[in-house]
C-alpha cells in the first residue's frame, strides 16, 4: 500500500461530556442556591407572621373593640393610650421591630387607627390619618383579611419588610383592624444572603474541582500526545527514509512479506521493480547535493502519482528505489506499469531553475514465477536492473535465470 507516516501533534480536545458535567453542576448549583434563598425568605416571612401573631394575641383588645365596630373616632383616648403602651412594650422586646401600628379600612381607604412606633411625636400618624403609602396589595389583603408579608418596600424612612396580621377580635367586624410591624430589609437581606452563601460556596468548590479535573486531564492528554508524537518520530526514523519520507528497506520487507502471504491465499501475482536513476551521479556532482536531493524528491512525487494506492514505493539508498505491486491479475500489468515508470522518469525535471534530464533502468521480478522469498526477489530485481543498464539504460528488463549468472 502506498502511504507515508504523517506526524501530527494531537491537540487536546475537551470531551463533550466535560461541558455537560460543568453545565449541569452550574445549573444545579444556581437552582439550589435560588431554592435555599427562596426557602429562607419564606421561613423568615413565616417567622415574622408568627412573631406578629404572638404580639396580637398578647394585647387586650376588649376596651375598644365594641366602639371600633361602631365608629373608630369614638374610641376613648384612655383606651388608645393603654393600647399604645402595650404595643410599644411589645415592640421593645425585639430589636428588629422598628415600626408597629394599627390600620383599618374606611371607604376603600386604609387609615391609621394607632401609630405606636417609637418615633418623635412629629412623625407619629394620628387616628383616622390616611395611609398614603398603602399599596394595591395591602388594600387587597384588607379585603381578604388574611395575614401576609409585604416587601421589601422603600419609603422616605428606608427599605422595609412589613408584616400584617388581622386583629382576631375585629376580623368579623365592618371596621376590620390589621396589626402591622416593619423590620429593616438590610437585616432581612443579610440573613437570606448568609443562608445562601453555603450552596453558592459549595457550587464554586465543585466547579473548581471540575476545572482542576479538566486541567489534569488536559495535562495527561498532552503528555500522552507528546509520547505518541515521540513514538511516531522514532517509528518514522526506523521505517522511513529521512529525505523523501518513503518506506526504507525494513518497512519494505515487512510489506513484501504481507503482500506475498496475501497473494498466496488469493492466487494473485506480485511484482517487484528495482529502479536505478540514470545519470544521477553526474547531476549530483555538477549541481551539488542540494539539487540532487530536490531531484530525488521530485522523482518520489512522480512515482507516487503514477502508482496505485495499494502499491509501495521505497528508497533503499542513493538513487535506488524499489516498487512493490501487489494483487496483480496478470504479469502484463507489471510490464505496463514499468513502461509508464520509464516514460515518466525520462521527462525533464526543473530543479532550482535547472532543466535536468535523467532516465531510469528498471529490473522486474515476479511472484510466484521467479521466487517466493522477499530477499531473493529484491536480489533478482537488482540483477535484472543491471541488465537494463547494459541494454542502454532508460528501459526495463524482466528477470531470467541468465541474469543471475551474468551478475555473478
Amino acid at each position: 500500500m502506498l502511504k507515508f507516516i504523517k506526524l501530527r501533534h494531537i491537540q487536546y480536545q475537551p470531551k463533550f461530556w466535560y461541558f455537560i458535567l460543568f453545565f449541569l453542576t452550574l445549573v444545579i448549583g444556581v437552582m439550589f442556591s435560588i431554592y435555599v434563598s427562596h426557602a429562607q425568605d419564606e421561613e423568615m416571612r413565616d417567622n415574622l407572621i408568627t412573631y406578629t401573631n404572638t404580639i396580637e394575641q398578647s394585647i387586650d383588645w376588649k376596651p375598644f373593640a365594641a366602639t371600633l365596630n361602631v365608629n373608630p373616632n369614638q374610641i376613648k383616648a384612655s383606651d388608645l393610650a393603654q393600647l399604645e403602651l402595650q404595643l410599644k412594650n411589645a415592640c421593645k422586646v425585639n430589636s428588629e421591630c422598628h415600626f408597629i401600628y394599627l390600620l383599618y379600612q374606611d371607604n376603600n381607604q386604609v387609615k391609621f387607627l394607632l401609630d405606636a412606633s417609637p418615633q418623635p411625636p412629629s412623625e407619629i400618624s394620628q387616628l383616622g390619618e390616611v395611609f398614603v403609602e398603602a399599596s394595591a396589595e395591602l388594600k387587597h389583603v384588607m379585603n381578604t383579611r388574611k395575614p401576609y408579608v409585604e416587601g421589601p418596600v422603600t419609603d422616605h424612612w428606608g427599605t422595609w419588610v412589613s408584616t400584617r396580621v388581622p386583629v382576631t377580635s375585629t376580623i368579623h367586624t365592618p371596621n376590620f383592624v390589621m396589626l402591622s410591624i416593619d423590620v429593616a430589609a438590610t437585616d432581612w437581606n443579610r440573613r437570606v444572603l448568609k443562608k445562601t452563601i453555603v450552596p453558592v460556596v459549595t457550587t464554586l468548590i465543585f466547579l473548581g474541582i471540575l476545572i482542576g479535573f479538566f486541567y489534569q486531564n488536559k495535562v495527561r492528554d498532552k503528555l500522552f500526545s507528546e509520547q505518541l508524537h515521540s513514538t511516531s518520530q522514532l517509528n518514522e526514523l526506523a521505517n522511513n527514509d529521512a529525505l523523501t519520507g518513503l518506506p526504507n528497506r525494513r518497512l519494505l520487507e515487512d510489506r513484501m512479506t504481507q503482500a506475498l502471504k496475501s497473494a498466496k491465499r488469493t492466487q494473485r501475482i506480485v511484482a517487484v521493480f528495482f529502479i536505478d536513476l540514470d545519470n544521477f551521479k553526474i547531476i549530483n556532482d555538477t549541481y551539488g547535493h542540494a539539487v540532487g536531493d530536490e531531484l530525488l524528491k521530485s522523482v518520489t512525487a512522480r512515482l507516487i502519482r503514477l502508482l496505485r494506492e495499494e502499491d509501495t514505493v521505497a528508497r533503499i539508498g542513493g538513487d535506488e528505489f524499489i516498487v512493490l505491486l501487489p494483487k496483480l491479475r496478470v504479469e502484463q500489468e507489471a510490464i505496463t506499469t514499468a513502461e509508464k515508470v520509464v516514460a515518466e522518469l525520462a521527462m525533464p525535471f526543473t530543479i532550482a531553475e535547472h532543466l535536468l534530464q535523467i532516465g531510469a533502468s528498471v529490473g522486474i521480478v515476479l511472484y510466484p514465477r521467479h521466487d517466493n522469498d522477499p530477499y531473493n526477489l529484491i536480489k533478482y530485481a537488482d540483477s535484472a536492473m543491471y541488465v537494463a543498464k547494459r541494454q542502454g539504460r532508460n528501459c526495463y528488463s524482466v528477470y531470467t535465470a541468465d541474469h543471475s549468472e551474468s551478475a555473478n
